[in-house]
């Protein structure tokens, strides 16, 4: 890779062909940031009209237009304006979409999302061959259809690129952790360039500094694991501020601490943007002396970068909601503590006993997460029932027990539009269920109950004793676990009264 800009072609007069208005929109305004003029069609119609009796330097359609659709214009296009280079823009890519693409003239296939610096790459590259061409003879009396060499190589790079793609889409799709997804970042775009080492800067605006937040290619050297750099540094600051990738040699300042070593190498910068804000950076360190990173090379890194960032807003995206759920429930908490200050406390106290038992049970950690997650919630149903009988000191009458046992399936109902596990789900719905099968509210016996609410079980009657409820006081330890022993095969089970027996909370 060495440090090379992109042909510059100024003043180009491009067609876009879309029958969305916000799609003409949205790209109109960023080819003419580049200083291009455009003209934008919502038809195939009147772009046909418009290339047979004026000059243009390139087309973007899109495939899928009612009417004329895209390959039929595409058709026509090559036919009106044989000279003039044709690329063809899908969300839905596919090999045998590139495959007849290529064959009937386009000169490139750009699958959705891309990038404007992808676009731009694209597009110059496809008027910088057709001028490398322009004077050759057009042979019309081909027919259409037909592969010529030429564009039999270009279909052949083509259903690379998309392998490579296919490749990307794949390997992201398989990671859900910031960490692996900047590895895979990393690893892929080490392949597509064939640089030598590699990282990956995080911002965080509100210290303005660049943390090194992964590395590769660095065993034989010192890590740089951990390194902070200021965002006002450059080239950091230019690549902040313009959002776009940038080529930059490594010797001295910042970019020499990320890279020491005798000399320089030339390094691309490339930003992963979310919100339109950079929130990470790719670095990649070129070989001295190796070969020059190609158009093609360049825009694969961008649509690695674009769906990067797509993947971490997702991540974002999931955690926002997930803390959105976490305040709501605690507003419901907080709403039922209002009311009933032993239940609050009781909650958290309970989730805590049942990780110990479950912990002591062996059990894998998607039962513990499940167990921490919903255990705070189990008694949310109890904010339906009514003082007079919540907050009851004496014995219930046998409607009164009958409203307290709904609070059950009311937790339930109230949980439901969050979309929990069935593992959460059950700590809610099933932590009164007996192991004899005497419980409510569905009268499950043994191993029908589910594991969670089994565990629940233990722990929340353990806590209902020995805490002072508003009918006694509370009961002693021994006295606790002497009760839950004589009910261990009949209210619980006889393995879950083994693991509390063994488990941290009475060794407290």
């Amino acid at each position: 890779m060495q440090a090379a800009r992109l042909l510059q072609i100024e003043q180009l007069r491009i067609m876009l062909v879309d029958d969305e208005t916000s799609v003409r929109e949205a790209l109109s305004e960023i080819l003419s940031r580049r200083g291009w003029r455009v003209s934008g069609f919502g038809n195939a119609e009147e772009a046909i009209n418009a290339l047979r009796h004026e000059h243009f330097d390139a087309v973007l359609a899109d495939i899928n237009m009612p009417g004329i659709g895209g390959m039929d214009f595409l058709r026509m296009a090559k036919e009106s304006a044989p000279a003039v280079p044709v690329i063809m823009i899908t969300g839905y890519p596919s090999i045998d979409l590139a495959v007849e693409a290529i064959k009937f003239g386009a000169v490139d296939f750009l699958p959705k999302p891309f990038k404007a610096d992808e676009l731009e790459i694209i597009v110059r590259k496809a008027v910088r061959n057709a001028g490398n061409e322009a004077g050759r003879p057009v042979d019309k009396t081909r027919a259409i259809g037909t592969l010529p060499e030429l564009a039999r190589k270009r279909l052949e790079d083509k259903i690379k690129e998309l392998s490579i793609l296919h490749t990307i889409s794949e390997s992201l799709d398989d990671v859900n952790e910031k960490e692996d997804i900047f590895r895979k970042t990393m690893d892929i775009a080490q392949i597509i360039a064939d640089s030598e080492r590699a990282f990956v800067l995080v911002a965080e605006h509100d210290t303005n500094e660049l943390v090194v937040r992964g590395e590769a290619g660095y065993e034989s050297g010192p890590s740089i694991a951990g390194m902070k750099l200021s965002t006002k540094d450059e080239p950091f600051r230019e690549v902040i501020s313009t959002k776009s990738y940038a080529y930059f040699a490594s010797g001295g300042g910042a970019l020499g601490s990320l890279l020491p070593g005798p000399g320089s190498v030339p390094v691309l910068l490339a930003p992963l943007v979310i919100n339109r804000e950079v929130v990470v950076i790719l670095g990649l360190a070129g070989k001295t002396g190796g070969k020059e990173l190609t158009n093609d090379a360049l825009s694969l890194l961008l649509n690695l970068t674009a769906k990067a960032a797509l993947k971490l807003e997702n991540i974002a995206l999931s955690e926002n909601i997930f803390l959105s759920i976490i305040a709501a429930m605690n507003s419901l908490l907080n709403a039922l503590d209002a009311r009933d200050t032993y239940t609050k406390d009781h909650s958290h106290r309970v989730t805590q006993y049942a990780v110990k038992i479950a912990r002591a049970m062996g059990c894998p950690q998607d039962v513990i997460d499940s167990i921490s997650f919903a255990g705070p919630l189990h008694d949310i149903g109890k904010i339906g029932v009514r003082d007079d009988i919540l907050l009851k000191a004496g014995n219930f009458t046998v409607e009164e027990r009958e409203v307290m046992k709904s609070h059950v399936v009311r937790g339930e109902e109230i949980l439901r539009p969050l979309n929990l596990l069935n593992s959460e789900k059950a700590v809610v719905l099933y932590h009164h269920e007996r192991w004899d099968g005497s419980g409510y509210p569905m009268g499950l016996a043994g191993c029908e109950i589910p594991l969670v609410a089994r565990i629940f079980s233990v722990a929340d009657t353990f806590d209902a004793m020995t805490s002072t409820r508003p009918y006694r006081r509370a009961l002693g330890i021994d006295v606790a676990r002497d009760e839950i022993t004589r009910c261990k095969g009949t209210q619980f089970d006889p393995e879950v009264v083994n693991a509390f027996l063994e488990s941290e909370i009475l060794k407290a």
